[in-house]
């Protein structure tokens, strides 16, 4: 009897044991992936702004607003004023390790976490170091020039990472004398990690500009209109038409009598039903390209290329070579090639990997609008007066 008795207590504990080690199996991956990540950002006050608004706006934790405000110096905190700088230094975007409030050029609140809660220190010290500007004229490529100038390795990965997924400029067309200039952000020390905050190229009359930007989804890069700096895709490429054919890697061919893939969407669609470009691009094709007919295909970026084929003609003049805005009509739906009737074939391509178009989880468009546009053409102007400060200083 007692030996059953013992039996059955092993069995409940290697069931326990079994159980408890389930649960950490599971859990494991999931505290894996839940890596922190420190995010540290600046915010130009706007007009109306309080610290309330802001912290909504950017998404931060209300506890450690309220907490801020319970156990420091509420008028001190209320004192922002437009055009002023706050920085913040968070844990995962969410949660304040350090706020500093600029009230002034060498008078700043810092509010800081501490054991007990928060603590807010009155600072009297100029800001200098934290923005500074690498300009030069190239002469053999933007990586070995940029090098050259001081930028580093992680500065110039950064940096062709946003040219490469803006499909408005090439790097590798840029010419000698092409004219780069990238403003760097630091924390203020003589050996701190600097990190580009403003990318301007200038090629003859033409100029391209973006500034890193913290809105509600993240640090982003925008033009100077406030548009994103990465691609953004819309979902379709025409007005009014109806899926006649999936995207399906066995499909039955109406013409050939036989399954193959079919790396696109067929779009159905009146005849002359203008088609135009799901984002802005490069025209890399256009002209017969066997059973799709006439054919034009747009690169968007290093990494995503769209494909539209059996249109009946192209847009007047366009031709390989040009560039393309985001709906901008670029053919008309016609049954060139391979086609049963009046249709697009509508492919998109990922890195050469041809994808579902109408399931594909893409960038969409973003623009920055009202307040949060307000705040980033502050902040561009905060750069300029902090750039043009400390010249004037030296």
């Amino acid at each position: 009897m007692q030996s059953m008795h013992h039996s059955v207590i092993k069995r409940c504990v290697y069931t326990i044991l079994l159980i408890g080690g389930t649960y950490w199996a599971q859990a494991l991956p999931k505290a894996a992936k839940s890596v922190i990540k420190n995010s540290a950002f600046d915010v130009i006050v706007s007009r109306r702004d309080t610290l309330q608004s802001i912290f909504y706006r950017y998404g931060l934790d209300k506890k450690d607003l309220y907490a801020m405000l319970a156990q420091v110096n509420n008028a001190k905190l209320a004192s922002i004023r437009p055009g002023q700088l706050i920085h913040f230094d968070t844990i995962n975007g969410k949660r304040v390790v350090e706020m500093k409030i600029f009230l002034s050029n060498d008078h700043i609140i810092k509010v800081h976490k501490v054991q007990s809660g928060f603590k807010l220190d009155e600072l009297k010290t100029v800001k200098k170091g934290y923005y500074s500007k690498v300009e030069f004229a190239l002469k053999r490529s933007l990586y070995v020039d940029g090098k050259r100038h001081g930028l580093s390795v992680a500065n110039l990965a950064e940096i062709d990472q946003v040219m490469r997924t803006d499909p408005t400029i090439d790097p590798k067309r840029f010419s000698p004398g092409t004219k780069i200039a990238v403003v760097l952000e630091g924390d203020g020390t003589k050996n701190s990690v600097k990190s580009p905050v403003s990318i301007h190229v200038l090629q003859g009359k033409k100029k391209w500009s973006v500034t890193r930007f913290h809105d509600k989804y993240g640090n982003h890069f925008y033009h100077p209109d406030g548009s994103t700096a990465a691609v953004s895709f819309l979902k379709y490429p025409l007005s009014k038409f109806r899926v006649s054919s999936h995207f399906s890697l066995n499909r039955y061919h109406p013409i050939h009598r036989y399954r193959r893939a079919h790396y696109g969407v067929d779009l159905a669609a009146a005849r002359g039903s203008p088609i135009w470009a799901t984002a802005p691009g490069k025209v890399v094709y256009a002209g017969n390209k066997g059973g799709y007919g006439k054919t034009i295909i747009l690169q968007h970026g290093s990494q995503y290329q769209t494909i539209y084929a059996h249109m009946s003609r192209f847009a007047k003049g366009l031709k390989s070579g040009d560039v393309v805005k985001q709906k901008q009509i670029i053919g008309y739906v016609g049954s060139t090639g391979h086609a049963t009737g009046p249709h697009l074939h509508y492919e998109l391509r990922v890195k050469g990997k041809p994808i579902d178009p109408m399931r594909a989880k893409l960038p969409k468009k973003a623009t920055l609008k009202g307040d949060l546009y307000k705040a980033f053409q502050q902040y561009q102007s905060h750069l300029l007066k902090a750039l043009a400060s400390k010249a004037k200083a030296k």
